[in-house]
């Protein structure tokens, strides 16, 4: 074990994905949940980003802007005829400064292990989210390529053997046993956490299937054993215990696939293997919502359009859109923007609760039961105000004032952990909640 030092603070920041303010009924029951609970300052209404899905909205959380602002705007990159593309696994999609840089700079030992959008992001102690997407790669390569290599190393020798690929409890079993022992030998002032037990059993059985409980469980036994480890390495006086969650799910039925009306329209082209060869405008999935792009020869040609000419391109995809069923809302490239989603897309659908988006283009929509591969029973990327979507955020220990508070949005959680750290935080879209803080 290293010699331990004296640290002036210490936080630890454990997201638990998927996990809504739905659930905090029975998180209450649960000893370690109920015991931190009491002990904390909270909000058990806290509105996620939009899209509500898992990478912009901890990028929100560790940057205090809205996905708009920090350039995270989806957890798939756009790569039109790809059918796995690669996800924004790397901190240069990230644009300004994150919580763990910020931490860094005052001289603070930085740890995460899984915390999305991590992948060469400098954190000293740092086991990236991501997986093998290529042919040629293996998951060895692309882990070390994009975190420590020695730490990965160290780590895997001890408890790789607790992992089956991403499945669930095994993956989050691995990552509980890493934060302790990395706790308990390198003593990060600022560690990040990203446990998906939760998550991943909605994905597969629902929302409220009883796998969520067992999950919910499992998380309360962790939470105990992080806290106990926090408590035997230092001083507790000087630590703060962050629990958050990210997002909610909602149940599903229905698969719809945009990009077959756009084809259908001639708005895609398409080779007769299936394969894309062009486009005027593309639809990218965020599950419960849509982007809809427009290609780079048509964006560059409706720069010196008439207005008449761009009303007429506007009109055919308004005309495209509209005839597919079951859709919420079309948000235009404004009111998108308004709603901290990417500026830049054309537009923006929203599902009809039970429906949510793919990428495919040849059929217009599937029954989830008959489904061949991966399908989900539950998921997100819905508008975060959505009645019993929200999530919570609660912290105890060092700088944090006992008590509840009404409501707060995602991205005032970044603000308010710079200044409980004592580190600063610049040009967020979020505020301090001061009520949280002494």
């Amino acid at each position: 074990m290293v010699k331990r030092r004296k640290v002036d603070r210490r936080m630890v920041v454990i997201s638990l994905d998927a996990v809504g303010a739905r659930d905090l009924a029975y998180l209450k029951t649960l000893p370690n949940f109920q015991k931190l609970r009491a002990q904390s300052g909270y909000c058990d209404h806290v509105e996620s980003v939009y899209p509500s899905i898992t990478y912009p909205a901890h990028t929100s959380i560790v940057t205090g802007k809205k996905p708009l602002h920090h350039g995270v705007v989806n957890n798939l990159q756009l790569q039109p005829g790809r059918k796995s593309p690669d996800w924004m696994w790397q901190k240069h999609f990230i644009h300004g400064k994150t919580l763990y840089e910020a931490a860094a700079e005052k001289g603070y030992v930085t740890a995460s292990i899984l915390w999305p959008v991590t992948g060469k992001s400098g954190i000293r102690y740092c086991v990236p989210e991501i997986f093998a997407n290529h042919w040629w790669q293996s998951q060895v390569m692309v882990s070390a390529t994009n975190g420590p290599v020695l730490y990965q190393i160290e780590l895997l020798k001890k408890f790789g053997h607790l992992m089956d690929g991403i499945k669930q409890p095994q993956l989050d079993n691995f990552v509980y046993a890493a934060a302790d022992y990395t706790i308990r030998k390198y003593d990060p002032q600022l560690f990040l956490i990203h446990l998906t037990d939760v998550d991943t059993n909605r994905h597969l059985y629902g929302l409220d299937a009883p796998q969520i409980k067992e999950a919910l469980d499992r998380h309360d036994e962790r939470l105990g054993g992080i806290c106990r480890a926090l408590a035997e390495t230092g001083d507790m006086e000087k630590t703060t215990i962050v629990v958050l969650g990210d997002h909610c799910q909602m149940d599903t039925h229905t698969v719809l696939y945009p990009n077959y009306y756009l084809k259908k329209a001639g708005l895609i082209r398409a080779t007769a293997d299936g394969k894309i060869k062009d486009y005027d405008f593309i639809a990218q999935h965020c599950d419960g919502s849509c982007y809809i792009y427009a290609g780079k020869k048509l964006k560059k040609q409706m720069t010196i359009m008439s207005a008449e000419e761009k009303e007429a391109v506007m009109k055919h995809l308004r005309s495209c859109l509209q005839k597919i069923p079951h859709l919420h809302e079309i948000f235009s490239r404004k009111h998108a923007a308004a709603l901290g989603a990417d500026g830049d897309c054309i537009c923006m659908l929203e599902a009809e609760p039970g429906y949510y988006f793919q990428n495919g283009m040849e059929k217009p929509q599937e029954d989830v039961g008959q489904m061949q591969g991966e399908r989900m029973l539950a998921t997100h990327g819905y508008l975060p105000a959505l009645p019993e979507y929200e999530t919570f955020f609660m912290m105890s220990g060092y700088g944090v004032s006992q008590g509840e508070i009404p409501k707060m949005y995602l991205w005032d959680e970044g603000p308010t952990l710079a200044s409980v750290l004592g580190v600063d935080l610049p040009d967020t879209d979020g505020k301090i909640i001061e009520q949280l803080l002494k």
